[in-house]
């Protein structure tokens, strides 16, 4: 009990016939990644996650020339599809999102150690975004009974290394700035800043490819447990549109992606493997994201975030829960 009254922790007690979803949520992240998407912020809590599920507008808003879609009211992701499937589900906020993995796998631990407690005999699924993947790996070295199911989702397995491209961030607003509307240029400065901050910062470092933590991982394959992965290969987080008058009509046009649109000004050579669209998914490659000993992977057409919302992800993590 000790170690539950310490936990930011969300409990959703399901039908007792069926399994128990863990899920871990990835670096500077919280538990509302899971429980309530359109109202969480990425990049240490400075970017609305809504803003990257906003899709090409469809009706002007006569008092904006510039806007960056329209924005869902409502996104239904892997923890609801898992209650309405009727299982248990449970989530937490690890202390230090950008802190050493090691943190976070004690934390992990003990939320075992409260679903042990609560659902006895029950079967349990770790479902878990980016770094979450490898938090769950390093605990599963120590073989926790009663995990039937490791499902990563955009997780680096071979590492990141998107820390490389920080010196490159902020000199990219300069020249853009002749061809941002004035009134969008804050934005655009702000999403930047935060993300070199980010990239910038020493919790990317453990995830570099060779790093200690990588090199170090000694989990293996265990009979009886189910293992999927999946790859985005969408690096575009946010599009800028702006109203025009054709043909009659007012259409909403693309001038910005970011960042797809900014790293035209690198040069390819200086590009890490992380940003190049169709390979990876802004933050982890598609190969990266392949767990070692898989027989089952998907790569699909989402980015870092988006992907957790992504019909075929959900679809087959179901499709796991339904099989321990």
């Amino acid at each position: 009990m000790a170690a539950f009254m310490k936990l930011d922790i969300t409990i959703h007690k399901g039908n007792p016939e069926k399994p128990v979803a863990i899920f871990i949520h990835g670096l500077a992240m919280d538990k509302y990644f899971w429980l309530d998407p359109l109202e969480t912020k990425a990049f240490a809590k400075n970017i609305p996650l809504k803003y990257f599920a906003a899709k090409k507008p469809r009706h002007s808003d006569s008092s904006r020339k510039i806007t960056i879609g329209d924005v869902p009211k409502k996104i239904s992701g892997l923890w609801n599809d898992v209650v309405r499937e009727g299982c248990s589900a449970v989530c937490w906020s690890q202390r230090r999102p950008v802190g050493p993995i090691s943190i976070a796998v004690k934390e992990l631990n003990d939320v075992v150690l409260i679903v042990k407690k609560k659902f006895p005999s029950r079967p349990v699924a770790f479902i878990c975004h980016s770094r979450g993947g490898l938090v769950a790996r390093k605990l599963m070295e120590s073989r926790p009974q009663g995990v039937k199911a490791l499902i990563t989702i955009a997780s680096p397995h071979r590492g990141s290394s998107l820390s490389k491209i920080g010196k490159y961030i902020e000199p990219l607003t300069k020249p853009l700035n002749p061809i941002i509307p004035e009134s969008t240029r804050g934005n655009v400065s702000g999403i930047i800043k935060n993300l070199r901050e980010l990239i910038n910062g020493k919790a990317l470092k453990e995830l570099m490819p060779g790093s200690a933590f990588i090199r170090n991982l000694q989990d293996t394959p265990v009979s009886g447990i189910h293992y999927v992965s999946f790859g985005g290969k969408k690096t575009a987080l946010v599009h800028i549109y702006k109203w025009e008058r054709m043909d009659h009509t007012v259409k909403a046009r693309s001038i910005l992606t970011i960042p797809d649109s900014l790293l035209k000004i690198v040069p390819s050579s200086a590009r890490p493997p992380e940003l190049i669209p169709g390979k990876a998914d802004f933050m982890v490659t598609a190969e990266s994201s392949v767990l070692p000993w898989t027989k089952e992977h998907y790569n699909v057409q989402a980015n870092h975030f988006t992907i957790t919302w992504n019909r075929k992800v959900r679809g087959k993590t179901l499709e796991v829960l339904r099989k321990i």
